[in-house]
């Protein structure tokens, strides 16, 4: 029998750094016209205070400064570039690599997607990313104490296990081209959802339990009409086969929605009239 999971495996709460309500200190900051409060952190690598003037607490999450963190947490072996044309702060140590892009909410480490909730951005010249994803990459543990909002980063560095070890490579070949065949064109968290469906039926009763046996499943019929159609051997665009590794590291963007279908539809089509709707991403309507 299947263990329904209706809590997401990486929820909001668990990557989250959850702030405390003490006024903010500082400037208020944030992308466009969106302004959240900045408040301070203490941050501490293995008991020592690490970047006390930089890391900062934004929409629950704490920041800090990439090249300063690779290279504490390496003991100073970390090698960070910075690669101006797209904005990405590189590091590789061990034969690792860890990239952070400004703009994207995730890192990749080891060929691995690693989901960071809150988007990389540069303050003052410096990347700065979540703290829990880099230490993540790192293989060390995070800790928070949400009533001094303090951060501790424990545990001897290792490079994370790489992509080949990790994802099972038939699930992520078709993982993506299902997110890539119907949700080609549309935002990176179109794909996550996209990737969420897929993921939600695998965990609930009434339907296989592989991703494979989901997206070809016709017991009720067709579930996804370009499993039965060439798009589902097309190449998959790289953003969703970084949307289909983002969900295999267990970022769930809602665990609840079970169907979607086109805005254009929605109004008369099945889903609408009997599913519950959850919310509407680019040109799809989501439905539990």
């Amino acid at each position: 029998m299947k263990k329904i999971c209706k809590a997401a495996a990486v929820s909001l709460c668990s990557l989250a750094l959850c702030a405390s309500l003490a006024a903010p200190v500082g400037a208020e900051s944030g992308e466009g016209d969106v302004k959240s409060a900045v408040y301070d952190v203490g941050v501490y690598v293995n008991g020592e205070s690490f970047a006390s003037d930089e890391c900062v607490l934004i929409d629950s999450v704490t920041r800090v400064p990439f090249r300063k963190f690779c290279g504490e947490i390496s003991g100073g072996e970390a090698v960070v570039d910075w690669e101006a044309e797209t904005s990405t702060a590189v590091a590789t140590w061990r034969g690792m690599t860890v990239t952070a892009r400004a703009g994207e909410p995730y890192i990749i480490a080891n060929g691995r997607a690693i989901y960071c909730i809150a988007d990389n951005y540069i303050e003052d010249g410096t990347m700065m990313v979540a703290v829990r994803p880099m230490a993540k990459a790192f293989g060390v543990d995070v800790e928070w104490e949400g009533e001094e909002r303090h951060v501790f980063v424990t545990g001897d560095a290792s490079p994370i296990a790489s992509a080949d070890a990790f994802y099972d490579k038939s699930e992520l070949f078709w993982l993506s081209r299902i997110i890539s065949a119907e949700s080609r064109g549309e935002p990176l968290l179109g794909k996550l959802a996209v990737g969420a469906v897929i993921y939600n039926r695998v965990d609930s009763e009434l339907y296989p339990d592989n991703v494979y046996d989901v997206i070809f499943d016709m017991k009720y019929g067709i579930q996804f009409t370009p499993a039965y159609t060439a798009e589902i051997y097309r190449e998959p665009t790289e953003e969703s086969v970084i949307a289909a590794k983002l969900c295999m590291e267990g970022y769930r963007y809602n665990s609840d929605m079970l169907f979607f279908c086109t805005e254009a539809v929605r109004p008369n089509c099945w889903m609408g009239r009997n599913r519950p709707y959850i919310l509407s991403i680019g040109n799809h309507a989501f439905f539990a």
